[in-house]
């Protein structure tokens, strides 16, 4: 499974950044970036993520419930990475994104789903810990070693050699990971998406979702965000392996503290000094170094909050509706993120990319975000 997690991470790290490299060959346009990175494939995959979801619950293969649907999202994923690769124009770039967000939405909670199936409950969230550091570990390699100025010369091999090590490490999983036993499927009823009962699950899915919205404002737009503050893309490939190293330390013991206090009051914690830190940043940055120190900043507690929340949904939810009700939980995101996305893209164009707004939009999600991780201490804890 950590093999797996090693060419996960990997294009889950390198992918994203890559691609807004090669996209600011074509357009620097504020709207069109949020578009591409954050609505059009969440709009697109909206609907597909829990159908996908219903379909592998109820599954029963010789190769288990869950391989098949990741080796076939590996596959389509591989063949967007490809077209990144060779695509010459802003359509075909375009095309091939889309291709790769749709198969990576749908595939990131059936890869979840199988850990949650194959590791014990009790070590869920140590398990994460280990799981979190490979990736951690992954994009510190990435943004030391390859993410500088001349990044645009070696753009094509290197998003080929990353599709390569991706599609080796996913097949490996498919070939050596053993799901267990599962009981018959439930009865036809159980394609539908959203049952009778499931909204007891809505605002906890509603938590989830705004915490996740809090930290995309930087994380779509930070990379484009460099020029106002006079940084380069060698300064915030540095930032970002800092970032990550960082994050590595805290890793294992914001597993530990998942395991043992509960994720709700670890993403509770985190997402408030995520809000208050996000407002100083507002008020303060205007320069070079302190737009390098909040993008650190950022990336820790975006990282200590992902890391710590990890096992949320597996220590909550059914384990015989685990994937189809995360599918659903990734939906309610994915319209958030739509919302968000393009209101923040023609919001930067509108007041002529003044990206320290990036903060204050990161501020005031994460604050609703906490009010909604209390409310569920008190329903769960």
């Amino acid at each position: 499974m950590l093999i797996g997690d090693l060419g996960w991470s990997l294009r889950e790290r390198s992918v994203q950044e890559l691609f807004k490299v090669h996209l600011m060959r074509f357009s620097q346009d504020a709207t069109l970036l949020n578009i591409l990175i954050g609505a059009m494939p969440a709009l697109i995959a909206l609907t597909l993520g829990p159908l996908i979801g219903a379909w592998s619950d109820r599954a029963r293969s010789r190769y288990g419930r869950r391989i098949p649907f990741i080796f076939g999202t590996a596959v389509v994923s591989t063949l967007g990475m490809l077209g990144m690769a060779f695509s010459s124009s802003l359509a075909g770039l375009a095309i091939s994104w889309t291709v790769f967000e749709m198969a990576t939405i749908v595939g990131n909670p059936l890869f979840i789903a199988l850990i949650n199936d194959t590791v014990p409950r009790p070590i869920l969230g140590r398990f994460f810990g280990a799981f979190r550091i490979v990736s951690l570990a992954t994009g510190a390699g990435f943004f030391a070693l390859f993410f500088r100025n001349e990044l645009v010369t070696v753009f094509q091999p290197l998003l080929v050699a990353i599709t390569a090590v991706y599609l080796g490490c996913m097949l490996l999983v498919c070939w050596r990971v053993r799901e267990p036993v599962h009981a018959l499927p439930l009865e036809r009823g159980g394609w539908c998406p959203v049952q009778p009962g499931d909204a007891q699950w809505g605002r906890l899915f509603a938590a989830v979702s705004m915490g996740a919205v809090a930290v995309l404002p930087i994380n779509i737009n930070a990379l484009n965000a460099c020029a106002q503050f006079g940084a380069d893309a060698g300064d915030f490939g540095s930032a970002i392996a800092l970032t990550y190293v960082i994050s590595i330390l805290l890793a294992w013991p914001l597993g530990w503290l998942a395991d043992r206090y509960h994720p709700l009051r670890v993403g509770a914690a985190v997402l408030s000094a995520y809000a208050v830190c996000m407002l100083v940043a507002w008020r303060v940055v205007d320069e070079r170094t302190g737009f390098l120190a909040a993008l650190i900043v950022h990336g820790v507690l975006s990282g200590c909050f992902l890391t710590g929340t990890v096992s949320l949904l597996p220590a909550l939810l059914p384990r015989e509706r685990f994937s189809q009700l995360a599918a659903v939980s990734a939906s309610l995101t994915a319209l958030l993120v739509v919302v968000s996305t393009v209101g923040l893209g023609a919001l930067l164009d509108a007041t002529g990319r003044d990206f320290r707004l990036l903060y204050l939009a990161g501020a005031l999600t994460a604050g609703c975000g906490v009010v909604l991780w209390r409310s569920l201490q008190k329903r769960y804890l």
